[in-house]
């Protein structure tokens, strides 16, 4: 039972898994996820999967080894389809940041008296430029100076090389 595991009073970390709705209040969890490009970073779950879209068993084993060698202690990863095929390098720097992120959560978390909002996913934009934006797109057309400047700013860190792709419509 609940009551087991949580009493009242109790700090514990959460995460929205769903917005409330209506009546209903927000749906969380406790097992945290933090979607990357090319990785979903599971720190409070010890297991590494690989996307079955992936078919190639070769390609399959080299990638679960490579993410069981880097991962911290404990922690987990999931490596999404979009990863077929991309050097080790990203992957790893991939996993590096959603790591960084992590520790920025729990270094706030220690600091934070509940309720804390200790992180928030990116907005739209950013998530459909970390999902989708990739060396098979010419350009990247941006009519908001602010949103270009914050896209520009995250694509310096996850695809430098796809930085002349972005352009502001004037």
């Amino acid at each position: 039972p609940i009551q087991d595991l949580v009493h009242e009073g109790q700090q514990i970390l959460v995460q929205i898994a769903k917005d409330p709705i209506s009546t209903k209040g927000a749906r969380i969890k406790t097992h945290i996820t933090l979607p990357g490009r090319f990785t979903v970073f599971m720190p409070t779950v010890d297991h590494v999967g690989i996307s079955r879209r992936i078919d190639k068993d070769k390609e399959r084993r080299k990638l679960r080894e490579f993410v069981e060698k880097n991962r911290p202690d404990g922690c987990g990863f999931i490596v999404r389809t979009i990863c077929s095929g991309q050097s080790r390098d990203t992957l790893k720097q991939d996993m590096d940041y959603l790591i960084h992120i992590w520790e920025k959560i729990k270094t706030k978390h220690a600091k934070a008296k509940a309720p804390a909002l200790l992180h928030a996913d990116h907005g739209l934009a950013l998530r459909v430029v970390r999902d989708s934006f990739t060396k098979n797109v010419d350009r990247l057309m941006v009519d908001s100076p602010e949103e270009h400047n914050d896209i520009v700013n995250f694509v310096k860190i996850f695809a430098p090389q796809l930085l002349d792709r972005i352009k502001l419509y004037r």
